[in-house]
């Protein structure tokens, strides 16, 4: 009876296992009916960031021009995927001009740089994981004597190619934007030019305090914004700390490590705000080191930070009679701005200097920015701005 037991078990087993086989016969079938592997010969490498610099620039382009009509043949458009990817570029052109515009500003040149980090070969496409950055120039339309600004902004993209002909597609293009939130919820509505950014401002001020080497924060932000262009530093993070992007983004434990590193500012760590170093790098951050809310009470409740000022961009640019550049004009090297989405602190940036006519300038991670306008790519009535002074 045992031995009937044992034959009728293996024998279910061995019907069970033919079913699953069939059933996958059956599906794999379908999947490669429906998505036909294609033939292709591919690029070397520097053949293939070559045409993704010249797609990318292509796009730069549309941001000076603000017409997104080239854009069309770079795209898959048979498909959900590269249409998104498309529409989404037309957003950023119109968020883009009108930003500009706004400010008084006009770009004069945008240039893009690819370095590949792997490329996969897929069934129909070619998937490469890159890193892009961008260089932007601009400036302020009505002055005598035009000056020159520029930025930086470092973005990390999966990229799929689909062959077509001699030329490649763009079959879907995923990334984290340094101006998704403005873009996404574009309307058309931005906060109107501000006349008391309409002089050009020399900003002389002490450096150092007790605590806090404003000076040595913005070197290290510099340095380690992850902008390669002008830090020269090839993309690269301070290895002695973990990366958090992917797993919320590592916009405040980048301004912790500003403010509190030695080679930074050297704000004093304590109890509740610090890093646990470890021999071979990957420092791992207390809650109020790298999550954007905890990090901004505990500047509060410290008394390490005080608000200046919470608002939009109307209120913080609203002339005081101890300001009259606003809010914003209060700012100093050194100093933070917190970014609340919807009640939510969910971004953070280092002041690091200020334009040609006075209009601050940030650094960060997730997105990587260098020098970048303090307000770019945060548009909408549920974006509001806390400005942070450090003291010490």
């Amino acid at each position: 009876m045992h031995i009937v037991l044992i034959i009728k078990n293996n024998l279910i087993k061995i019907l069970a296992s033919i079913i699953l086989l069939l059933l996958l016969s059956f599906a794999y079938s379908i999947i490669f009916k429906t998505t036909p592997i294609i033939s292709f010969n591919l690029p070397d490498k520097e053949q293939l960031k070559a045409y993704i610099e010249n797609m990318y620039n292509i796009r730069s382009s549309a941001f000076i021009t603000g017409d997104a009509r080239p854009l069309k043949d770079l795209y898959d458009k048979s498909h959900k995927y590269g249409q998104w990817s498309l529409e989404y570029e037309v957003r950023r052109i119109k968020y883009l001009k009108d930003w500009a515009d706004k400010r008084g500003i006009k770009f004069q040149n945008v240039t893009s740089n690819v370095t590949i980090r792997k490329i996969y070969n897929r069934w129909s496409t070619v998937r490469i994981s890159l890193d892009e950055s961008y260089k932007f120039d601009y400036i302020y339309k009505d002055d005598a004597e035009l000056e020159v600004n520029s930025f930086g902004i470092g973005i990390r993209h999966t990229l799929d190619l689909k062959p077509s002909g001699e030329e490649w597609l763009i079959y879907a293009d995923w990334y984290s934007d340094f101006i998704s939130d403005a873009a996404n919820e574009y309307s058309g509505t931005i906060a109107d030019n501000n006349n008391f950014f309409l002089e050009s401002i020399s900003y002389a001020q002490s450096s150092k305090g007790r605590y806090y080497d404003r000076q040595k924060a913005v070197e290290y932000a510099d340095k380690y914004c992850g902008v390669p262009w002008e830090s020269g530093n090839n993309y690269k993070y301070n290895t002695k700390y973990d990366n958090y992007m992917g797993i919320g983004g590592d916009c405040t434990n980048f301004v912790s490590q500003v403010i509190g590193d030695k080679e930074g500012g050297g704000l004093p760590q304590d109890g509740t705000w610090f890093c646990k170093y470890k021999i071979y790098g990957g420092a791992e951050g207390s809650r109020a080191w790298v999550n954007a809310s905890s990090f901004k009470n505990y500047l509060i409740y410290s008394g390490k930070g005080s608000i200046i000022m919470r608002g939009n961009f109307e209120n913080l640019t609203k002339p005081l009679p101890n300001s009259p550049k606003g809010a914003i004009g209060k700012l100093k090297l050194g100093d933070l701005i917190a970014y609340e989405k919807k009640g939510d602190i969910n971004h953070f940036t280092v002041v690091t200097g200020w334009d040609s006519h006075g209009y601050p300038l940030v650094n960060s991670h997730t997105t990587d920015r260098y020098r970048s306008p303090w307000d770019l790519g945060w548009g909408g009535k549920n974006i509001k701005f806390i400005l942070i002074h450090i003291n010490g």
